[in-house]
């Protein structure tokens, strides 16, 4: 039990030691065009990922379907 408590405790020190964010002296250049291509990107990318899995899912549906025949 002591060997737990001791791991647990270096795994919590390290964890909060490793975890302190540094302060920035600089912001983010959200200006440059790359900043600007990469936002827009990832605030579509959901959303098409989402809407293809559910297509995908939704064809095969279909196809298993129109494989097994009208019933």
């Amino acid at each position: 039990m002591r060997v737990f408590l001791s791991r647990a405790l270096l795994f919590l020190a390290f964890i909060g030691t490793t975890t302190r964010a540094l302060p920035q002296s600089e912001g983010v250049d959200t200006t440059s065009s790359d900043y600007q291509i990469g936002y827009e990107i990832g605030s579509w990318l959901p959303f098409i990922i989402l809407f293809t899995l559910a297509l995908m899912v939704i064809i095969r549906s279909f196809r298993l379907s129109q494989k097994k025949g009208p019933q």
